[in-house]
């Protein structure tokens, strides 16, 4: 299946990729388990607005694109 991601969709998975940075630095459990639930939240509402591509709209998806564009990849 073929998803549509927009720009909210991929600052929040970037987001998550910076919570798993920041925890490797934290020490104390409690804030790890903190910064993880973080995580898990922001990567849910990111698969969660995840809408498919049209059919017609499948065979032209590109694996790559302009800022400006949205991007199509297949999962």
């Amino acid at each position: 299946m073929v998803y549509q991601v927009d720009g909210n969709q991929l600052l929040r998975l970037w987001s998550v990729i910076s919570c798993f940075e920041v925890m490797r630095e934290i020490q104390d459990p409690s804030v790890q388990s903190t910064v993880i639930t973080r995580a898990q939240a922001l990567l849910t509402a990111f698969v969660l607005d995840l809408t498919p591509l049209p059919e017609e709209k499948v065979k032209s998806a590109t694996l790559g694109a302009g800022l400006e564009e949205i991007t199509g990849f297949d999962a």
